[in-house]
């Protein structure tokens, strides 16, 4: 990543962070701005209390940046009249990894394919496409075009546009962030740069260097699902793990901050912050403008005294949404994903097979003669993310919903012993577990004769005393 260098300036005060917000502002979970207004990029922390940790400088010494560089992204608004578009794999790969599934498809089908799309010329090559006719947002990894003229990427995943904007403990892949969102989330879109407004109106992204950053098992934390994976010769030593929010504090001397955009990135951080989302190389903090805004270097002094100050923040009293209302955290979560291989027992007819956007086992055409039966051993649809594993002796609800008669159950196991099976639940039914130490589940459907169906299943933790 390249240094800043210094641009013009304008003097501003801490006084602007309490004006009134000026010009119009889009609906949540729109093009212009993703997400529901209760989603944590569109929140606001209350109280916050900020940690002593600094992040350290690197080996090269390198300055932070802000800016729409190489491993930013570009956010394309797909139309109903948009074709569709197949992705194909890279050489040498056996497929695209749709990251919900886990599985590597042949091709994968884009619905409504915005002709302006252009990925970021980075190793990381990010793309973000919205589609709100169809609710939503897709991420692409090192997309590009090859030389056939065809769309190749390794990864595609997708997150509701008017969801949180941020991996489920079931869904824990839902952009091409390492943490697990899109870099939609957070980014500094094109349109806010320069909509006169003195700070942007929700948190930004970010990324830190391995020498700011967690090592495993603590490498992230809520709202984070996911990490970087753990590079042997460059381990991480810092101590922010990625999903941590990062802000300034609120004696920050925003006198001290003449730049005008640089001013409207400090007001942001003393308000939102920034969640770190991702790994780089060699640069303390990156924060990301969308690619095509009108954005210049910032000046390195300037940068340096926001890198001076910028703390982790450890506990806070809440959260004030997008609509100005006090946010509710969510409750009832569900930890339970039927992804994985659905291996058939019995039956004549399609298997079913799961469905990233449903998040349901699905049978898209009839079954005859007699039932079928399919199971999914494969152990993946639990503890993805390791802050809402299953917990030893703690009580959860597992509950169906299901079409065309389908039943499940689920069965829980220590070592090679079945030590719990549920009964075969039809839609609407639930039974409540109380979870085994070191133990895993398989699950298995049964589908009558008929035509189209699908299960979905929930596993969700119970409050003491429920």
């Amino acid at each position: 990543m390249k240094r800043c260098i210094a641009v013009g300036t304008l003097a501003l005060t801490v006084a602007t962070l309490a004006q009134a917000q000026t010009g119009s502002t889009p609906a949540f979970g729109t093009y212009q701005k993703p997400f529901a207004a209760d989603s944590l990029w569109n929140s606001y922390p209350v109280n916050p209390v900020l940690g002593t940790y600094q992040i350290p400088p690197t080996s090269t010494n390198w300055d932070p940046v802000i800016d729409a560089g190489i491993y930013s992204s570009g956010v394309f608004e797909a139309k109903e009249s948009d074709a569709p578009m197949l992705i194909y794999p890279h050489p040498n790969r056996a497929g695209v990894m749709d990251t919900d599934a886990e599985v590597e498809l042949a091709t994968y089908t884009i619905p409504h394919w915005p002709a302006s799309t252009v990925p970021a010329s980075g190793g990381d090559g990010h793309a973000d496409i919205v589609d709100a006719k169809l609710n939503r947002l897709y991420s692409f990894s090192n997309l590009v075009k090859n030389s056939e003229g065809k769309w190749i990427a390794t990864r595609v995943s997708w997150t509701p546009l008017t969801g949180t904007g941020w991996g489920t403990p079931s869904h824990h892949y839902q952009g091409g962030r390492a943490a697990g969102p899109a870099p939609a989330g957070g980014l500094i879109r094109k349109g806010e740069v320069d909509d006169g407004k003195p700070l942007y109106e929700h948190a930004l992204s970010m990324s830190l260097d391995f020498s700011g950053l967690s090592a495993a098992p603590n490498h992230y934390v809520y709202p984070a699902t996911a990490a970087d994976s753990t590079i042997a010769t460059r381990p991480n030593t810092g101590q922010i793990p990625e999903g941590a929010l990062m802000m300034l504090p609120p004696n920050f001397d925003l006198s001290k901050i003449t730049d005008p955009k640089l001013l409207k990135v400090a007001r942001t951080l003393m308000k939102y912050g920034a969640y770190v989302v991702d790994r780089n190389d060699n640069t303390p903090f990156a924060i990301y403008v969308e690619i095509g805004a009108p954005w210049s270097a910032m000046p390195r002094p300037q940068l340096r005294l926001i890198h001076q100050a910028l703390r982790r923040v450890v506990s806070h009293s809440g959260h004030i949404a997008g609509n100005g209302v006090a946010r509710v955290p969510e409750t009832n979560v569900n930890i339970l994903s039927l992804r994985g291989d659905w291996l058939r027992i019995q039956g004549v007819g399609p298997s079913g097979v799961f469905d990233t956007f449903t998040q349901s086992l699905r049978w898209t055409a009839p079954t005859t003669s007699y039932t079928m039966i399919q199971r999914n051993y494969s152990n993946r649809g639990l503890g993805r993310t390791t802050w809402a594993a299953p917990k030893a002796g703690q009580r959860y609800k597992f509950s169906v919903e299901a079409t065309g008669g389908v039943k499940m159950n689920m069965s829980i196991q220590v070592g090679s012993t079945v030590q719990k099976a549920t009964k075969f639940l039809g839609n609407g039914e639930s039974e409540i577990i109380v979870w085994p130490d070191k133990a895993t589940a398989f699950y298995e459907a049964q589908k009558p004769p008929g035509g189209v169906a699908s299960v979905k299943a929930s596993l969700v933790e119970l409050p003491p005393g429920q």
